[in-house]
């Protein structure tokens, strides 16, 4: 469980960053990771989150897609 709890800080964190270097569609990314896995976290008592989880991170897995075409060009 710590660790679960770390990579949520670390990602929250990690999107304050970004944030303020200009890099919002990183940041929303890497908020969308952070959002999922309290989602996760959420879920263990109320399961109907967990969708809300998937949905967190499939926002995540289009930005990581789309900087990714981005930057090869």
């Amino acid at each position: 469980m710590i660790s679960r709890i770390f990579v949520i800080i670390l990602a929250l964190g990690a999107a304050a960053y970004r944030f303020s270097t200009g890099a919002v569609l990183e940041s929303i990314g890497l908020a969308g990771l952070a959002s999922g896995l309290l989602f996760l976290r959420a879920a263990e008592r109320r399961p109907p989150l967990r969708r809300y989880a998937y949905l967190s991170f499939l926002v995540t897995a289009c930005i990581i897609g789309y900087v990714m075409f981005r930057n090869s060009r």
